[in-house]
């Protein structure tokens, strides 16, 4: 069952040629794992229309993105995926094991300093005060992202690094040894490049950027307890935030609150597509098709139905997901049966229970740009002629009935073909110069 259709942006039309084919290839990356081969130049040519130009232009994108990586004379290849840093008050071991990864920290260095001018500003002590300063490399599945160095009040916080170990949460220990209890921060992020030390520490080539962030830390009493600086590795990590106007007039899909993330289907998806599949019949289906038809589909049999579907190249599925493993919807399309010519969407399904959140429009979206990312063809797909819903979200997205109509024995149910034309004729389009 769909939500209710938006309006569809028209930059999809107007977009550069090697932006549309950099989207594309940006759906099918993410659903790949690191080290995959992507196709050849020549390869995606042939599959999308356009020039080695276009194609280089958007691989370059890529690379500068740190998607790919080219390797001379071997091809190119998916990179290792970033880690997602939430810009959150929580310590590393919370983040990370928050998202599914291994946590782990190595202590290189512990010392007791002056606090000096510019440490003693932060903490709100005297230049001559001593600090404690702590280094430690940061682990994430046992490969090197961060360096941070933490600076602590020596006097406050005396006897803390005998109770820090490799896999101990410094905020733990403030809060369970000296009862702190952190409240807010400040932070800053800076670019910077690594040379000499840091390239060893964090196994990283001289000029690799990276990514430097400094915080002051409060408790719940406004007195500063830790300054940090850590240098991250811009090729693994990034960071996240949430910017929301004081009334927002639409939910943002990618919005820690409403966070949807879409994808290509893995077999393990199967069971996951199967629920969604049935909850959307069951819940959206009753009055369009007879209850006998909507009642017969078992989990078992539906899952293994569509687990040989994944398997089946012939056409691409992709997942929402709002967690992993939770797919609250998922899309199909390839290649139409009656017109090779043609682009075509075999199914798209979306839980009762997570509409109203444009996930539906989100997934025909990403479809599109997969199946069609110059919106030089047409694209067809057949729906229930009763389910109005559905048909509101495809009119948004440009489909419009052609006239075709048929009757399915299994589900006794009219339905009509949709068709989405070509933005532009081959004819309109200008020819564009190849290399």
């Amino acid at each position: 069952m769909l939500d209710e259709p938006t309006a569809v942006s028209a930059d999809a039309v107007t977009a550069p040629k090697y932006q549309s084919i950099h989207d594309a290839l940006l759906i099918i990356i993410e659903g790949l794992p690191a080290g995959s081969a992507m196709p050849t130049e020549r390869e995606l040519c042939q599959t999308y229309g356009v020039s080695r130009a276009t194609v280089r232009q958007a691989l370059a994108q890529l690379e500068i993105e740190q998607r790919i990586y080219r390797r001379q004379g071997k091809g190119t290849f998916v990179a290792n995926a970033k880690i997602e840093q939430r810009l959150e008050l929580m310590s590393h071991t919370e983040g990370m094991r928050a998202r599914g990864i291994s946590p782990g920290s190595k202590l290189i260095d512990v010392r007791r300093i002056p606090a000096g001018a510019d440490i003693g500003a932060r903490l709100d002590l005297v230049p001559t005060a001593e600090v404690l300063r702590i280094e430690r490399l940061r682990l994430a599945d046992g490969e090197p992202i961060a360096i941070e160095v933490v600076y602590l009040s020596a006097e406050r916080f005396d006897g803390i690094t005998a109770a820090l170990s490799d896999s101990s949460s410094l905020y733990q220990l403030l809060s369970s040894n000296y009862g702190v209890e952190l409240a807010s921060a400040e932070e800053t992020i800076e670019a910077v490049v690594a040379e000499g030390r840091e390239m060893g520490l964090l196994r990283c080539a001289a000029g690799m950027p990276l990514l430097m962030l400094s915080r002051r830390t409060l408790d719940t009493t406004g007195q500063p307890i830790e300054f940090v600086r850590s240098l991250y590795r811009g090729d693994r990590y990034r960071f996240q935030t949430g910017l929301r106007r004081p009334t927002p007039a639409t939910p943002d899909l990618t919005t820690p609150e409403n966070p949807v993330r879409v994808r290509l289907a893995v077999a393990k998806d199967a069971p996951g597509l199967a629920s969604v599949f049935i909850e959307a019949w069951r819940g959206g289906y009753r009055g369009i098709v007879a209850d006998e038809v909507i009642d017969r589909w078992e989990l078992g049999e539906t899952t293994a139905w569509l687990a040989r579907l994944i398997a089946d190249k012939s056409a691409q599925t992709l997942v929402a997901e709002t967690g992993p493993g939770h797919v609250v919807g998922f899309v199909r399309f390839g290649t139409d049966p009656e017109d090779p010519a043609n682009g075509h969407v075999f199914a798209l399904y979306v839980a009762p229970s997570a509409g109203g959140r444009g996930v539906g429009r989100l997934l025909l979206e990403k479809a599109l740009t997969v199946l069609d990312p110059l919106s030089n063809r047409p694209v067809t797909l057949w729906v229930f002629e009763a389910n109005e819903r559905a048909r509101k979200v495809y009119a948004a997205a440009g489909f419009s009935p052609d006239g075709g109509r048929r009757v399915e024995e299994e589900f006794g149910a009219q339905e009509i073909r949709l068709r989405r034309p070509p933005a532009t004729t081959p004819a309109a389009r200008p020819v564009e110069a190849h290399s």
